[in-house]
């Protein structure tokens, strides 16, 4: 137990729960109460405290599905108590272990998968053992609070289905430092297998439900389903005497004759009717040489530097960034990031997917605190530095602005007009502001209040 613990970074562990857990993948079954009630009993007896200064002891009292605290003189009212309590507690651990499947966890035995689980586990309020191996099995908080034990397990489950089901866009998102990739070696199957699954038990670990990577995730799946936030490359094919493609295409005047394929004069031959009017209608396959030029979609992100962007609102702006960047990754577009206050400050940018990697763990661990919020000007300024990279050559094309701000100042100085051609997005963090957020839907992009 201690290896496969050490293993997984596990500093503490109930030895009962684990047996109990790998037991039960063993085929064992869960033993009724009415089985393990003496051996509860005489536990609470043996470690009953002695009672305080006015010969009380605590128990606790439950009225209409609420708990409280009472205090009593009778040592067997206090032992009961505490019988009930116990008993509870390991109803509640029964009703966890027989909702948990431990296939789903890392591991290439139950015992290793059971820690993986214990591992996730301890991430989550009261789920942390606070003894070391030798603790005997303390009771963990979320199985003596917890209403319902097999939530905590549906969690788990939940987890891991989430890492599961991650893209690869996704993961060097979440992972942007790359420690939890799979990678090529030279090291045996089983060692292949065993540091894949701590590396998916360590992205599990980041994403369990409430982290502040999880937030991160859903607000980018969240914004996966607008139509109006998909992003794609634009693909041309100009005609080009020296192009290294060659491309067929319908004749477009008799003057093109000439160039019609080899084969289509097989036509002329047998029945000159029937090929001119193939000639006239655009029937006729003509070949050319062209060059393919390509344009990715330019998405500049404008976030409030003001210290009130922190905690949850912080990652929620963070899964934004996830979201856009996801679209540097697949190669589709190209983003510049600022964080603004009363204009626009140092701009990142993030061409490729290493850049896209680096900035989103940049943006992330980033701490930013600015003055006063004007989003026209920031507006302004962006789509001016979009236009300016167009205009030196930048492949890019149809840029949108992406706002993220907990401001609630109005854009109403903000014209469509100063911004030909660009398409802003407005998310008010946990706020309203409705300039903004008609602004954004007037230029054909999606704007959201308390974000």
């Amino acid at each position: 137990m201690k290896e496969a613990a050490k293993a997984v970074g596990l500093k503490g562990f109930a030895p009962d729960l684990v047996a109990d857990m790998t037991n039960l993948a063993a085929g064992g079954r869960v033993r009724p109460p009415s089985e393990y009630r003496s051996e509860v009993a005489r536990r609470v007896e043996e470690k009953l405290p002695a009672p305080d200064s006015n010969e009380n002891w605590s128990i606790t009292v439950r009225k209409d599905g609420k708990k409280t605290s009472a205090w009593t003189k009778n040592r067997q009212e206090a032992i009961a108590s505490r019988i009930e309590d116990a008993l509870r507690y390991h109803q509640n651990v029964c009703d966890f272990l027989q909702t948990l499947d431990l296939s789903k966890f890392p591991g290439n035995s139950p015992l290793e998968q059971a820690m993986s689980c214990l591992k996730l586990l301890s991430k989550k309020q009261g789920g942390e053992s606070s003894g070391g191996a030798e603790g005997g099995g303390e009771p963990l908080p979320i199985f003596s609070e917890n209403e319902r034990p097999e939530g905590v397990a549906e969690a788990l489950h939940e987890t891991m289905d989430a890492v599961d089901s991650l893209s690869d866009e996704e993961l060097d998102m979440v992972d942007p430092e790359g420690e939890n990739h799979e990678v090529e070696s030279e090291e045996s199957d089983g060692q292949r297998q065993g540091h894949q699954g701590l590396n998916r038990l360590k992205v599990a670990e980041d994403l369990v439900d409430g982290s502040d990577k999880r937030v991160m995730l859903d607000i980018s799946r969240k914004l996966d389903q607008f139509t109006k936030l998909q992003c794609r490359r634009q693909v041309k094919l100009e005609t080009d005497p020296a192009g290294e493609e060659i491309r067929t295409r319908p004749i477009a005047h008799l003057g093109e004759l000439s160039r019609v394929a080899k084969t289509a004069w097989a036509t002329r031959q047998q029945n000159p009717s029937y090929f001119l009017y193939q000639a006239v209608t655009h029937q006729l396959p003509v070949r050319e040489r062209v060059t393919r030029l390509e344009k990715k979609q330019a998405i500049f992100i404008l976030v409030d530097g003001s210290g009130s962007m922190s905690g949850k609102k912080h990652w929620k702006a963070t899964g934004v960034v996830m979201n856009r960047l996801k679209a540097v990754l697949s190669g589709d577009a190209e983003v510049y990031l600022s964080v603004f206050d009363t204009k626009m400050n140092r701009v990142e940018h993030a061409g490729t997917s290493a850049e896209a990697r680096d900035l989103v763990k940049k943006f992330a661990h980033g701490n930013f605190s600015g003055g006063g919020t004007d989003i026209a000007a920031a507006v302004r300024e962006a789509h001016k530095f979009i236009e300016e990279q167009i205009a030196k050559g930048a492949a890019l094309y149809r840029p949108e602005v992406v706002v993220l701000t907990d401001d609630d100042t109005s854009v109403a100085s903000l014209k469509k007009a100063e911004i030909p051609g660009t398409r802003v997005h407005g998310f008010a963090m946990e706020c309203q502001n409705k300039s903004l957020v008609d602004f954004a839907r007037s230029t054909g992009g999606v704007g959201i209040d308390k974000f």
